[in-house]
């Protein structure tokens, strides 16, 4: 333990010069986590307990570093770490980062075990165990700590983290595609008990958010969309949270002011902390531009497409900002029907791998009459529903599926034959509403599947069953301008007029 001392010390200096590693304790929110820690250590713990909260993963690294620096046998230091290298509802997880972590504490899980004070602070090390290291199956692992965190709450009931944490780990547990809304209302119903005596806790807010982001429980969640970026201001994520009530509801220019103060604090964010760009930055971008795009303020979206090229030129080789970039123009091409003249890339290359960029490409070709391109795209298409199908990944093969039907149905349309783009994008819709999620913000596919089996009725001169389709649309993503203008038009044929 001699040698983790003098490197704490050496940590310790780093993180003075560096500046504060966690934001002011007001920023983050409020909550109450009584522990064995350092007296000295606790301002740094309860950030990063906090910016967990509001899935601010790197800056809760830092702050628990520098919980450990001052308190190198501080053992939920240790686990918080190891916390934040798990992202519950995108089913990631940095195994070797969190090994590490756990390692500096103790090498064996005996020896981190017996490091924690008290039963309470032994079950949390033992749940960041099972999170990583209870079976291969990434899946299998998450419901194994989601029944441990169960086993807590059942003997602790009143105790808050562990009641967040629990409604955290049943969100944990759910996949694209699952059935049913029993976990979801659980997580809801003990977040939301957790908020009625604590205003201020910055999870308990968050994930009633999650809990009822979807159309049909959305206004549950209002309440809490409303308060949370004032709750916690110093997290990005938290300023862009409410924007996913305020999407499922329609609230546009509500969705506009959330990421606007949201970007620019990831932007801050990662300039302040170096940190890589392509995660909070380009999704609170990505729903700035679709959130002009729903106000009909296309310029100003043009605008924040500029940012991602930018952000692309920044970061040559960068996955994650390359996709964002190219998600960003595929939407703006879609809804503002400005088509350009593009090529269908390499099959192994980022763009041609892309099926929502690929998709976008087929039906641009479309609308401008190259059909060679339009048909490659949905032989491209094929082959990468295929390649998901074959790697397990089920979900993403329908909805790839989708994709292709939509560009059947726009080709077959450019071309004439109505009939056959009726019946594709027909197929596409059924699809969507058999196999797909509601989405929880910008649509994917981008263009709703639904929403395009109304544009081809209308536009094959059959209004009242327009009418009904995006009717139907609306249902699924409320408020959605194409859809409201559609349903005008259609309305407006189908009685004459």
């Amino acid at each position: 333990m001699a040698a983790k001392r003098i490197i704490s010390c050496v940590c310790t200096v780093f993180l003075l010069q560096f500046g504060a590693a966690h934001a002011d304790e007001a920023e983050l929110g409020s909550i109450t986590f009584p522990n064995s820690g350092a007296a000295g250590a606790q301002t740094a713990f309860l950030s990063g307990v906090k910016a967990l909260h509001s899935f601010q993963f790197g800056e809760a690294r830092i702050a628990f570093e520098e919980a450990q620096s001052i308190d190198p046998e501080f053992a939920l230091a240790y686990w918080g770490q190891a916390m934040s290298d798990n992202h519950p509802l995108w089913a990631q997880q940095d195994v070797a980062a969190a090994t590490s972590a756990l390692n500096e504490l103790a090498p064996t899980f005996e020896g981190r075990l017996a490091s924690a004070s008290g039963e309470k602070e032994k079950a949390f090390m033992t749940a960041v165990e099972t999170l990583y290291f209870s079976a291969d199956d990434k899946l299998e692992r998450d419901f194994a700590y989601s029944e441990h965190m169960a086993g807590m709450h059942e003997r602790w009931p009143d105790d808050h983290e562990i009641s967040v944490f629990y409604a955290l780990s049943l969100l944990g547990t759910v996949r694209r595609g699952d059935q049913g809304f029993r976990r979801q209302a659980l997580a809801a119903s003990i977040s939301q008990g957790i908020f009625a005596q604590n205003e201020s806790h910055p999870g308990a807010a968050h994930f009633i958010i999650h809990s009822f982001d979807d159309p049909d429980h959305a206004i549950l969640a209002l309440p809490a969309a409303q308060v949370y970026a004032g709750i916690a201001p110093a997290a990005a994520h938290a300023l862009h949270m409410p924007s996913h009530i305020f999407v499922q509801l329609g609230m546009w220019q509500r969705v506009v002011d959330s990421n606007i103060e949201a970007y620019a604090a990831a932007v801050a964010g990662i300039k302040k902390y170096g940190f890589a760009e392509g995660r909070e930055d380009f999704h609170t971008l990505s729903w700035l531009a679709y959130a002009y795009l729903m106000l009909g303020e296309n310029e100003q979206a043009a605008e924040k497409l500029v940012l991602a090229v930018e952000a692309v030129e920044r970061n040559p080789g960068s996955k994650n900002v390359y996709d964002g970039y190219l998600g960003m123009r595929g939407r703006h091409m879609i809804e503002t029907g400005q088509w350009e003249d593009v090529d269908l890339d390499a099959a192994d290359s980022p763009a041609g791998a892309n099926a929502n960029w690929v998709s976008v490409v087929g039906m641009s070709a479309a609308h401008r009459g190259d059909m060679n391109t339009a048909n490659a795209a949905v032989e491209r298409l094929q082959v990468l529903g295929a390649l998901a199908d074959a790697a397990g990944k089920s979900y993403d093969a329908k909805q790839i599926a989708i994709l292709e039907k939509e560009v059947i149905a726009v080709t077959k349309l450019a071309a004439g034959d109505n009939d056959g783009a009726v019946i594709a994008a027909r197929e596409a819709a059924e699809m969507e509403l058999r196999d797909m999620q509601a989405p929880s913000g910008p649509p994917v596919p981008m263009k709703p599947a639904v929403e395009l089996y109304a544009d081809v009725l209308l536009a094959a001169n059959r209004p009242a069953e327009a009418q009904v389709a995006y009717q139907r649309s609306l249902q699924r993503i409320p408020l959605r301008t194409p859809s409201v203008r559609g349903l005008e038009i259609s309305a407006a044929k189908a009685n004459g007029h």
